[in-house]
């Protein structure tokens, strides 16, 4: 198999090659660079065409019909010139549906491909955000991320406007599902999922936020599937001086303790040093839980139900990963018994709140 990726070096198509590289599938590409004369070879020697060249920028109205519609029909034409039944996904957009320039161009090309090609499958693709996406040109998403990741303002003309949004990963994902099945949907017009409906403003306080805590521990939401996207999309178009700084550290006779992340609804990592023969702890909570891991050194976490006598100990090291969670009701602390420094990280499911730390002194 050998898939042609028209477009191949645009937004779209620097992305779905490195999936079919990932997939070790071969690919050919078609661009700018190329004649027409070659387009016909490369459609000869393919199995699967992935049709992303158009034109939603042009300097003319009549670019639109000319990158658009005229290339999609000279495609088609060509593949029935020489009696090819090769699959076709084209790329067209939700705005097929509209009154524009571009819309029409794009429903042209469509139907051309549905009256005259029956290997055709058109994909009516809604806004694409994601990495590598050119800011300033036709995403809202790219154009407020970078902006905000190189500290400038961005302007929120329609803040009530719901935009439709599909993420790019999804678009290749789905590519790529089609052609390793060997399935074509049914349908006359597909869509990707999922779709995120989400209004203007509220996409620039997410953006925003992100910004502002570029240099914090504290991090979004990234459970919610479009906050994970948004923000990695945001984190790439961020310098990478930009994306290292320094945690703080709080230091004293026994180690270095320091917050390492904060999430928003997942509690908090943390990492301690501790030098031989220390021992930190000694204390209880009553809904905090934390979990431990030893990853250098060894030591011996001690614990006690606040209501018996009986101690429990559990030795660990570096040597081998252990994870002990430290249940609410027992005080606990740990030692370090090794004769060099032992480093500890510590997950709590809680923001430490100086205000109300649930911690209280407790000899295990």
């Amino acid at each position: 198999m050998k898939v042609l990726i028209t477009g191949a070096d645009g937004f779209i198509g620097k992305n779905l090659q490195l999936f079919l590289q990932e997939a070790n599938i071969p690919f050919d590409k078609y661009t700018k660079e190329n004649t027409p004369s070659e387009l016909e070879e490369k459609l000869k020697s393919s199995s699967y065409i992935i049709h992303l060249a158009g034109v939603n920028r042009p300097e003319s109205p009549q670019e639109f019909f000319e990158g658009n519609t005229d290339l999609t029909k000279t495609i088609i034409d060509l593949l029935n010139k020489n009696n090819l039944n090769i699959p076709l996904i084209f790329s067209s957009s939700i705005q097929a549906e509209l009154d524009n320039d571009y819309g029409k161009s794009k429903r042209l090309a469509e139907d051309y491909i549905l009256n005259n090609y029956p290997a055709g499958i058109v994909f009516r693709l809604h806004n694409v955000f994601g990495k590598g996406c050119r800011p300033n040109y036709n995403s809202v998403v790219a154009t407020f991320c970078d902006n905000l990741a190189h500290r400038k303002d961005i302007t929120v003309s329609e803040p009530d406007r719901v935009l439709e949004l599909i993420y790019i990963d999804d678009i290749c994902k789905t590519f790529l599902n089609l052609i390793t099945s060997k399935t074509q949907p049914k349908t006359p017009y597909n869509y990707v999922e999922p779709v995120k409906k989400i209004k203007l403003k509220d996409l620039a306080d997410l953006l925003t936020d992100f910004s502002q805590n570029i240099h914090s521990i504290d991090v979004p939401r990234t459970g919610d599937p479009f906050i994970k996207k948004l923000f990695s999309t945001f984190i790439s178009y961020c310098d990478l001086n930009d994306l290292v700084f320094s945690a703080k550290e709080n230091i004293d006779e026994r180690g270095l303790f320091s917050e390492l992340i904060r999430t928003k609804d997942s509690g908090q990592f943390s990492v301690s040093t501790s030098k031989p023969g220390v021992v930190r702890g000694n204390h209880y909570h009553h809904t905090k839980i934390e979990k431990f891991i030893v990853i250098k050194g060894s030591a011996t976490i001690s614990m006690r139900k606040l209501d018996e006598e009986t101690i429990h100990k559990f030795k660990v090291s570096g040597d081998k990963l252990q994870i002990v969670t430290i249940p609410v009701g027992y005080t606990h602390n740990i030692k370090n018994t090794g004769d060099d420094e032992m480093i500890l990280l510590i997950w709590s499911n809680e923001l430490f709140d100086q205000n109300n730390p649930d911690t209280f002194y407790k000899e295990v």
